[in-house]
C-alpha cells in the first residue's frame, strides 16, 4: 500500500528520476537515524569500502548483489536471533534513572532494532540493483554489436526524428545522473565519517578493557560499553554499505543511460543518411495528432457531461461521505468544482498544444526545402518566439504541480504520525482530488515538453541545413545575424507617450511608441533641415542688405533670429513626420522641470535679454560701449551674448543680461563725435597767451580734429609745480581710428611746438631744508668714477 502511495506522488516523473528520488529518500533516512555526534572527516580504508572506489566509467560493478544478499541475510538472521534473545523486560522500557545495566540493555535492544531495519532496507534495494546491472549489460552489448536496422522503415524521416528526440532525452538524463551522483557522494561523506569514527572507538574500547584486568567490576562495565559500541559499529558499517548500494545503483543507471545514448546515436547516424521529409510523413503525423486529439476530446466531453449531471452538492458527494457535516460537504463540493475546472482547462490546453504541434510540422514542411537564409530567418523568429512563450508557461505549470505535490506530501507525512488513529473521511476525499489535479498537471507538462522538444528539433533541422560550410556561407550568415540585431535595435521602444490615436476612423486615447527609428529619423530631418535653414537665412540677409538697404548689423541679427525660429519649426515638423506626439514635452517636463528651472534659467534670461536688446537697440555693432569695467567696440550681438573688442584686441563675450542689469555707456549712441581732453603743465613764468595760441594751432593743424565744435583751451588750475592747461577737441570715433591715437598725436605736436618756442613743460620741484643744529660734513670727491661711488661700502 505504501509503495502505491509513493508512486502516486511521483506521477509524471521519468523512471530514472523516480529511482533517484527513492535513493535520496533512503540516504535521508540513514542520515536521520545517525547519532548526533559526528567524527571529523577522514578517509575510510579496508573491507567493503575499498571496493566503492570504482568510477561510473567502469563496466564491472564494485559490488556483487548476489553475494551481498546472502551475506546480509545471514547478518539479518543473526541480528534477529540476538534481538529475540534480549531480556523481555526491555520491551516495556526501563526508567531513565534506573540501574546502569538495565539502561545499557534497553539501548542495545534499540540499536538491534535499528540494525534490523537497515538490513531489511538493503535486501529490498539489492534486487533493483541487480535488475539495473542486467539492463546495463544488455544495452552495452547491444550498443557494441549493433550494425544496422533489420527492417526498413516506412517513414525514415519520422524514425530519424524520434531518434533525435531520444538522443536529446538521454543526454539530459546523463547530465542529471552525473549531478545526482555528485550529490549522493557528498551526502555519503558523513556516513563514511561516522563509520570510521566507530572503528576508532572500538579499538579504544578494546584497549580500555584490556587495561582494566585488575578491577573485575570496571572490566565488566567497560565490556558492556564495548559490546554496545560493537552494535553501533555494525549500524555504521551497515549504513555505509547502504550508501554504497545507493551509489552503485546510480552508477549503474548512469552507465545504462550512456549505453542507450551511444546506441541511439549510432542508429541516428544511419537513419539520418537518407531521411527526407515527405508528404506521406506529414500525413502520418497529422493522423497521429488527430487520433490523440480525438482521445482528448472524448475525455473532455465525458468531463463536461459529468459536470452537467452534477447539479447539486448532494449528487456530487459519494455515499461514503454521508457522515460529513454540511460545512464539510460544502468544502468538499468547492474542492470538486476546482478540480473539475482544472481538469477542463488542462484538457483544453492540451488540445491547443496538439494544434500547435500540427502548425510546427506545417512549418517544417514549408521550410523543408528552403535554401534562402533570409526566409529561414523567418522560421527562426517563429521558433524562438514560441519557445520563449512555452518555456515560461512550462515553468508556471511546473510550479503549480510542485505546489500540489508538496500539499499531498505534507498530508502523507501527517498520516504517518502514530498519534493519529482515527480516520478522516474529508481529508481522504480532498487528497484524492489533489492527486487527480497532480495527474492533470503532469499530463499538461507532458504536452508542453513534447511541443518544446518538437520546436527544438525543428530548429536543429535548420541549423544542420544552414551550417556554415564556406566563407560565403559564413559571410551571409553574419550579415543575416547583424541585420536581425540591427532590426531589433531599430524597432526598440525607448518609451511610450499618451496620445490620441485614430483607429478605424475613430479617435481613441492610447499610448504611442517612441522607438529608435523615430528618433533617428527625427534627427536626420533636423540635420538636413538645419542645413537648408542656414542657407536660406543667409540669402534673406543678403537680400535685406542689398535690396532693402537694411543696416548690415541689423540684418545679421535678424538672420540669427530667423534661423532660431526655423529650428523651432523644424523640431515640431520632424516630430509630426515620425508621429512622435508633442505631449513628449509634457512627459519629459516632469523629469526636466528642475533642470530647466535651475540649469537653464541663465540661458533663458540671456535669451530674453537678447530679444529686448533687439527691439530697444541701445547699441549696435560698431558702437563703442563701456560696461562692467570693459570698454570696446561691439563686434556682434548674439542670441545669448554679445561680442566686444577692446583697445588691446581682446574679444570678450558678455551675456546679454549684463547690458540690461548694469549701467552701459554707449559712446556712439546718437553721434560718433566725442570730446577728448589733452592736459599739459607749463612752468611758472611762461607766456600764458603764447601757450594758448600754440595749443589752438596744434588742434587746427590735426586733420581729424573737428572744426565744429571748435577746439577750446582752458587754464584749469594753478598747481604746485605748474600751470595746468586743457586742450578740449571734438573727434569722430570710427572702427578704423581710435580716439586714443588722436590724443597721442596731439601730445607729440604740443611737445614739439613748446620746444620750438622755449616753453618748458613743468616737472615736479621740491625745496630741501637742511638741519643746522650740527656741523655739515664736507667731502671732496676728486674723480666721478671713484670706487667709493660705485661701492659705498669701500668708503665706509
Amino acid at each position: 500500500m505504501k509503495k502505491n502511495r509513493i508512486d502516486c506522488y511521483l506521477v509524471g516523473y521519468s523512471p530514472i528520476t523516480v529511482n533517484l528520488i527513492r535513493a535520496l529518500i533512503s540516504l535521508a533516512i540513514l542520515l536521520l537515524l545517525a547519532p548526533v555526534s559526528a567524527a571529523p572527516t577522514a578517509a575510510l580504508v579496508g573491507g567493503v569500502l575499498n571496493k566503492s572506489s570504482s568510477t561510473p566509467n567502469t563496466a564491472q560493478s564494485a559490488l556483487d548483489p548476489a553475494a551481498l544478499i546472502e551475506d546480509i541475510k545471514k547478518k539479518l538472521v543473526a541480528t534477529r536471533a540476538e534481538f529475540v534473545a534480549m531480556p523481555s523486560e526491555a520491551i516495556a522500557g526501563m526508567p531513565a534513572t534506573g540501574v546502569p545495566e538495565n539502561e545499557e540493555v534497553l539501548a542495545r535492544r534499540l540499536h538491534l532494532r535499528q540494525l534490523l531495519f537497515i538490513y531489511q532496507g538493503q535486501l529490498s534495494r539489492l534486487p533493483n540493483l541487480q535488475a539495473i546491472q542486467k539492463d546495463r549489460i544488455e544495452f552495452e552489448n547491444k550498443a557494441d554489436n549493433w550494425s544496422g536496422f533489420t527492417e526498413p522503415s516506412a517513414h525514415p524521416f519520422l524514425r530519424a526524428d524520434e531518434l533525435k528526440e531520444s538522443v536529446t532525452t538521454f543526454s539530459k538524463q546523463v547530465e542529471e545522473l552525473e549531478s545526482w551522483l555528485t550529490s549522493i557522494e557528498q551526502a555519503g561523506t558523513q556516513i563514511v565519517n561516522l563509520a570510521e569514527n566507530s572503528i576508532v572507538k572500538m579499538r579504544q574500547a578494546d584497549e580500555a578493557v584490556e587495561q582494566a584486568k585488575k578491577s573485575p567490576e570496571q572490566q565488566a562495565r567497560l565490556t558492556r560499553q564495548r559490546d554496545l559500541l560493537a552494535v553501533q559499529n555494525q549500524i555504521n558499517l551497515a549504513r555505509t554499505m547502504g550508501f554504497e548500494i545507493e551509489k552503485q545503483t546510480v552508477q549503474e543507471e548512469l552507465l545504462k543511460t550512456r549505453a542507450q545514448l551511444q546506441l541511439a546515436r549510432k542508429q541516428l547516424n544511419v537513419a539520418s543518411e537518407h531521411a527526407e521529409l515527405t508528404q506521406q510523413d506529414i500525413d502520418q503525423v497529422y493522423k497521429n495528432i488527430d487520433v490523440e486529439s480525438q482521445d482528448i476530446i472524448t475525455v473532455l466531453n465525458k468531463a463536461l457531461s459529468d459536470v452537467d449531471l452534477e447539479t447539486t452538492p448532494a449528487q456530487q458527494v459519494k455515499p461514503t461521505t454521508g457522515q460529513l457535516s454540511q460545512t464539510q460537504l460544502e468544502q468538499l463540493h468547492l474542492a470538486q468544482h476546482n478540480n473539475t475546472d482544472v481538469k477542463l482547462q488542462v484538457l483544453n490546453r492540451v488540445l491547443v498544444y496538439l494544434q500547435m504541434q500540427r502548425d510546427i510540422w506545417n512549418v517544417r514542411w514549408v521550410y523543408a526545402k528552403v535554401t534562402d537564409r533570409d526566409k529561414a530567418n523567418e522560421a527562426y523568429e517563429k521558433i524562438s518566439r514560441n519557445l520563449g512563450v512555452l518555456v515560461a508557461i512550462r515553468e508556471y505549470v511546473y510550479q503549480q504541480r510542485q505546489r500540489i505535490l508538496a500539499q499531498v506530501t505534507s498530508q502523507a507525512v501527517k498520516e504517518l504520525d502514530p498519534t493519529m488513529t482515527e480516520s478522516n473521511t474529508l481529508k481522504d476525499e480532498l487528497r484524492k482530488l489533489d492527486l487527480d489535479q497532480l495527474v492533470s498537471y503532469s499530463r499538461l507538462l507532458g504536452a508542453l515538453d513534447s511541443t518544446i522538444s518538437l520546436l527544438e528539433r525543428c530548429k536543429q533541422d535548420l541549423d544542420e541545413r544552414f551550417e556554415e560550410k564556406s566563407f560565403t556561407d559564413f559571410l551571409e550568415s553574419t550579415l543575416l545575424t547583424a541585420r536581425g540585431i540591427a532590426a531589433q535595435i531599430w524597432t526598440f521602444e525607448i518609451f511610450a507617450v499618451q496620445d490620441n490615436i485614430e483607429v478605424d476612423g475613430q479617435i481613441i486615447s492610447g499610448k504611442r511608441s517612441v522607438t529608435v527609428d523615430k528618433v533617428v529619423t527625427a534627427f536626420a530631418i533636423l540635420i538636413v533641415g538645419y542645413w537648408f535653414a542656414a542657407h536660406l537665412s543667409r540669402i534673406i540677409e543678403g537680400h535685406a542688405v542689398k535690396r532693402l538697404s537694411m543696416d548690415a548689423s541689423l540684418a545679421r541679427i535678424a538672420r540669427r533670429w530667423i534661423l532660431f525660429l526655423q529650428v523651432i519649426l523644424l523640431v515640431v515638423l520632424s516630430m509630426m513626420v515620425v508621429k512622435i506626439p508633442l505631449t513628449i514635452f509634457a512627459f519629459m517636463g516632469g523629469a526636466l522641470a528642475i533642470g530647466a528651472g535651475f540649469g537653464m534659467q541663465n540661458m533663458l534670461k540671456n535669451l530674453i535679454s537678447g530679444i529686448m536688446l533687439l527691439f530697444e537697440r541701445p547699441f549696435r555693432p560698431g558702437d563703442v560701449v563701456e560696461v562692467g569695467g570693459i570698454r570696446g567696440r561691439v563686434i556682434d550681438i548674439g542670441v545669448r551674448s554679445s561680442q566686444i573688442l577692446d583697445g588691446n584686441g581682446i574679444e570678450t563675450l558678455i551675456p546679454n543680461s549684463t547690458f540690461i542689469e548694469q549701467n552701459v555707456t554707449n559712446w556712439t549712441l546718437s553721434s560718433k563725435s566725442v570730446r577728448i581732453v589733452v592736459n599739459v603743465g607749463i612752468a611758472y613764468g611762461s607766456p600764458i597767451k603764447e601757450v594758448n595760441r600754440l595749443l589752438l594751432g596744434v588742434a587746427e593743424r590735426h586733420g581729424l580734429v573737428l572744426k565744429e565744435p571748435a577746439p577750446v583751451v582752458l587754464l584749469e588750475d594753478f598747481a604746485s609745480d605748474s600751470l595746468l592747461f586743457g586742450l578740449y577737441v571734438w573727434v569722430e570715433i570710427n572702427p578704423e581710428i581710435s580716439w586714443k591715437s588722436i590724443a597721442s598725436d596731439l601730445r607729440f605736436m604740443i611737445s614739439k611746438a613748446l620746444d620750438e618756442h622755449d616753453i618748458v613743460i613743468a616737472f615736479p620741484q621740491r625745496d630741501i631744508h637742511l638741519a643746522s643744529s650740527e656741523p655739515l660734513a664736507v667731502r671732496v670727491i676728486p674723480d666721478a668714477q671713484d670706487k667709493s661711488i660705485l661701492n659705498p661700502k669701500v668708503s665706509e
